[in-house]
């Protein structure tokens, strides 16, 4: 299964520095909603990147994909920074594999 990115200029540099090979620049939603459907159809592709601040203009199609299963979409900061109302990917994971929340921390 390929690993692919869509995103910026800069963090498509960085992934590509860190070795993700199939990379996608956009500069619009419009953009990266056009190529996540192209590539999310593709049974070649096991994982997409994306920027949180990409996902968080484009949630609904995110959502679909996500619920289908594979491709698996990680949402990663940008060079701004976290989001705040971003979800932790990987707690999203898990909560989807095992069926249960799970919140480590401190107890409120």
């Amino acid at each position: 299964m390929k690993i692919t990115a869509v995103a910026d200029e800069d963090t498509v540099l960085g992934l590509k520095l860190a070795g993700v090979n199939e990379t996608y620049i956009v500069n619009t939603p419009l953009e990266a909603e056009s190529k996540i459907r192209e590539l999310s159809t593709r049974s070649d592709v096991g994982l997409i990147i994306i920027t949180e601040q990409l996902g968080s203009k484009i949630r609904k199609l995110i959502q679909d994909i996500i619920r289908k299963g594979v491709p698996i979409i990680l949402e990663i900061p940008d060079k701004t920074g976290a989001l705040k109302e971003a979800e932790d990917p990987i707690r999203e994971l898990v909560k989807k594999a095992v069926g249960v929340d799970i919140k480590i921390g401190k107890h409120r």
